[in-house]
């Protein structure tokens, strides 16, 4: 498989001439429609003579410990088939010895896969597990916890802290819409107090963002690419809760730096200072409570991408 340090790279990849070693590590929890999906690439894979070793995620952290313990000795390629918050947990492990990631999204949002081009469809996921190229990627760290696409804290990192496990699984992404109304019912909107590289800011809430995409499809940081090592920071400006609720709902249309609602600048390092206590989500798991660093790692993880974008 063609490595590439910088990005994605256009142009033809040779399909493999014998077949892989994929192990797989499996999140089952991701209800019915999600599991036929992942069937369904199990056997495109096994159809073109791969061999797939299956190892089931029961708890957090079971990811991260079976990345940890696999090489490129007992492994071509590591795919973890889950959602986001399972390849967070994965990357949490990785080390320089960690064959190439590769993902199977079975998540809410996948957000992660819609940057790299992979998408859903199981046709396109297994080509790009089996004929992929290698692109180089230096997560961001929030206190040394890793993340691929984002971290923030304010309304997002509310709702993600109050959002229950059952009710993202009966919902889906409505669940996300259901918690809002619940979180702004108690949330005060207290002003978050950072750092961009040393320079002192003010938000209602921040996201700080390594790729385009937020909460699925939806693109809120356009200039943002994860073969630059550095971060855009959202800032929302202070306000009510209501206000910033009222610039998320605008995400989706991308009308936030079109009609100016918020800031945008770049940023190699952010301090998040406070308020004290404040939930920090990452990839859409809370990792930390203020104050947080937030930086560039320093090791980069190879994930496998599509050759072409759509």
């Amino acid at each position: 498989m063609p490595e590439d340090d910088q990005g994605p790279v256009t142009g033809g990849s040779r399909p493999q001439e014998h077949g892989l070693k994929i192990r797989v590590v499996y999140n089952p929890r991701t209800g019915r429609k999600r599991e036929k999906r992942f069937k369904a690439v199990m056997a495109l894979l096994e159809a073109r003579g791969h061999t797939c070793e299956i190892l089931i995620t029961t708890k957090a952290g079971d990811a991260a410990g079976f990345v940890r313990e696999t090489t490129s000795d007992n492994a071509d390629i590591l795919a973890i088939a889950g959602g986001d918050g399972t390849i967070n947990d994965a990357i949490q492990g990785a080390g320089p010895q960690t064959p190439p990631l590769g993902l199977i999204p079975l998540g809410t949002a996948n957000v992660l896969a819609h940057e790299l081009g992979i998408g859903t469809d199981p046709h396109r996921i297994a080509n790009c597990l089996a004929e992929a190229r290698i692109l180089k990627i230096r997560p961001g760290q929030v206190n040394g916890h890793r993340f691929m696409m984002m971290a923030g804290i304010g309304l997002d990192a509310q709702v993600v802290s109050d959002l229950s496990r059952a009710t993202k699984t009966r919902f889906g992404k409505a669940a996300y819409l259901i918690e809002v109304f619940r979180t702004l019912r108690r949330w005060s909107c207290p002003p978050v107090d950072v750092r961009l590289d040393d320079e002192p800011e003010k938000a209602a809430t921040l996201i700080v963002s390594r790729g385009k995409r937020y909460g699925g499809t939806f693109v809120l940081a356009p200039k943002c690419d994860l073969a630059n090592p550095s971060f855009c920071a959202t800032i929302f400006p202070p306000g009510s809760a209501l206000s910033v609720f009222g610039r998320f709902l605008l995400i989706p249309a991308g009308l936030l730096l079109r009609l100016g609602l918020v800031a945008q600048q770049p940023a190699r390092t952010v301090e998040i200072l406070g308020p004290r206590g404040d939930p920090i989500q990452a990839d859409g798991d809370i990792v930390a409570h203020a104050p947080a660093q937030i930086s560039v790692c320093e090791q980069p993880i190879r994930l496998c991408v599509p050759v072409s974008r759509r």
